[in-house]
């Protein structure tokens, strides 16, 4: 959703437990404190996904988002 800024997002699953695929959800840029932001959320199963993997998967973003 581009065209907005978000503070929280969630999907609706419908019981569908065999999905597996991460969920990306990226929002509208807008500068704070002369700093460019744009919120981001991803949802994923547990099963499949560890917090870990979602705090490795955000440091990543980041260093590439600081360097373009």
């Amino acid at each position: 959703m581009p065209w907005i800024t978000f503070t929280h997002i969630s999907h609706t699953d419908f019981g569908n437990r065999e999905k597996a695929q991460p969920i990306f959800d990226w929002g509208k840029y807008h500068e704070r404190e002369d700093k460019l932001m744009m919120p981001f959320a991803v949802q994923v199963h547990h099963a499949f996904v560890g917090g870990i993997h979602i705090g490795k998967l955000a440091d990543k973003l980041q260093r590439y988002l600081d360097e373009v």
